[in-house]
């Protein structure tokens, strides 16, 4: 999300969680399956950082959601 901070992405990431859990899916015929989503965010902080790194700790964030119950979203603001 270009020209995004840290907050604003935490709000999309909210946003996507919420509509992920809001309805069950669709499974074939009649079957209903619940499902849930964790979100990792972390924002560019310094142009000089990469993209590597900016995926690491986005990962990391969200290795911290799944550990903290799952289902929510977790920011690395580093």
């Amino acid at each position: 999300m270009p020209d995004s901070g840290l907050e604003r992405a935490c709000q999309v990431g909210e946003r996507l969680r919420e509509c992920i859990a809001a309805e069950p899916f669709q499974v074939g015929g009649e079957a209903r399956l619940k499902v849930t989503a964790s979100v990792g965010v972390a924002t560019l902080e310094q142009p000089q950082a990469s993209l590597e790194a900016l995926f690491k700790r986005a990962d990391q964030a969200l290795y911290v959601a799944k550990r903290g119950g799952r289902n929510r979203v977790v920011a690395d603001a580093a």
